[in-house]
C-alpha cells in the first residue's frame, strides 16, 4: 500500500515538475502558442501585468494567445527563470509557479525585471493536466 502511495507521489511531482519547463520555453522563446497550450479550454484566465505592459483582464484561451503574442512582440524575453529549487506552493488546489522574468522594451530599449506569479490548477478532462489559471506579474 505504502509502495502505490510513493508511485502516485512520484508520478504527481512529474506531472508538476514538466510545467514550469514549458512555461520557460515559452517565455524563453518568445512563443505565445506554447503557452497557449496550458490555458484550459473552458475557463478563463487572469492576467495583471504591471507597466509597460499595463494589462490587466480576464481572457479567453484565445483571447489569452493574442495578448501574448503581441506582448512578446513588443517586450522580447531577456531571462526567465522559474524559482524550481523550492517545492511547488500549494494554493486553492492547485499550486504556484514563482519566476523571474525580463524582457526588453522594443520601442525604448529598457529592461525591465519582473517577479512573475503563475497560478496552475487541475483541469478535468481536458490536456494538460494542468492549466494556467492566473498569471500576475510585479515589479522588482
Amino acid at each position: 500500500m505504502a509502495q502505490i502511495g510513493l508511485s502516485l507521489i512520484s508520478v504527481f511531482l512529474a506531472l508538476v515538475s514538466t510545467v514550469p519547463r514549458t512555461i520557460e520555453r515559452a517565455f524563453l522563446g518568445n512563443d505565445a502558442a506554447v503557452l497557449a497550450e496550458l490555458f484550459s479550454r473552458d475557463t478563463p484566465v487572469f492576467v495583471s501585468l504591471p507597466e509597460p505592459i499595463a494589462f490587466s483582464d480576464i481572457v479567453t484561451r484565445e483571447q489569452a494567445y493574442w495578448v501574448f503574442e503581441r506582448i512578446f512582440r513588443s517586450y522580447p524575453t531577456i531571462e526567465f527563470y522559474p524559482q524550481t529549487d523550492r517545492r511547488p506552493v500549494f494554493f486553492r488546489g492547485g499550486f504556484i509557479v514563482k519566476a523571474r522574468w525580463s524582457f526588453l522594451d522594443a520601442a525604448t530599449g529598457n529592461q525591465h525585471p519582473l517577479q512573475v506569479f503563475l497560478y496552475l490548477r487541475p483541469d478535468r478532462g481536458s490536456r494538460p493536466l494542468w492549466t494556467i489559471a492566473e498569471i500576475k506579474a510585479e515589479k522588482i
